[in-house]
């Protein structure tokens, strides 16, 4: 018979064994999950590139890049050209609008400048008709002031007639000037004697008239 002493052992070392076989049953169960994974994306990435390659009529020849080059540059001429002809547009535009804007406001000035004037005027002749009417309603023998567009009119009744000052008179010349005093001398005179009044031309004139005066008064 065997003792309990001895099967014990015997019974460790066996669960030893078998936890060793377990460990690697299951490291060689996880490298063959992992392998079948990479096999299967090597597989899903083969079939997707020739899915991808598979093309029923072929990829179209690339272009030059030389051509490619050429068309950008002339579609940026082309944009160029079309911006700056819009740009072009927009100020005349504008310019058309601002002038358009300068003649209406213009029209109005003037339109709003003529409807014054001719308010203006319009109560101005009210205002003369209105003196009329009162210069023609105050009685005959009363002086009418009329003030109108044309001028101010003064009208005198006909019972008083015209003042003198508005009656016409001849042109009368002043008088000719008298001749000298002195004996034989036909000049005119320049100055009077203060004590004797008479015209004198010259001191010689009044030399002789002195001594003419001294004679008459000595006889």
């Amino acid at each position: 018979m065997v003792s309990n002493t001895e099967l014990v052992p015997k019974k460790k070392k066996q669960l030893k064994e078998l936890a060793d076989i377990s460990v690697i049953e299951r490291r060689k169960m996880a490298v063959t999950t992992r392998q079948q994974a990479l096999q299967t994306g090597k597989d899903i990435s083969c079939s997707a590139g020739l899915s991808a390659i598979e093309v029923p009529h072929g990829l179209p020849p690339a272009p030059p890049k030389k051509q490619k080059e050429k068309l950008s540059e002339v579609e940026q001429q082309l944009k160029k050209a079309e911006a700056a002809q819009r740009r072009r547009m927009q100020a005349e535009k504008a310019a058309l609008e601002s002038e358009a804007e300068a003649v209406r406001k213009i029209l109005s000035q003037d339109s709003s400048r003529k409807k014054r004037e001719d308010k203006i005027k319009k109560r101005q002749e009210e205002l003369a008709q209105e003196r009329t009417a009162t210069a023609t309603s105050l009685s005959s023998n009363a002086i009418k002031w009329v003030m109108g567009p044309s001028g101010s009119v003064v009208i005198f009744p006909n019972e008083m007639g015209l003042p003198s000052i508005f009656e016409p008179k001849a042109c009368s010349y002043p008088p000719p000037r008298e001749k000298c005093a002195g004996p034989s001398c036909m000049n005119t005179y320049k100055y009077r004697d203060s004590k004797s009044k008479l015209p004198l031309c010259s001191l010689q004139c009044y030399n002789a008239v002195r001594e003419k005066i001294q004679h008459l008064s000595a006889c």
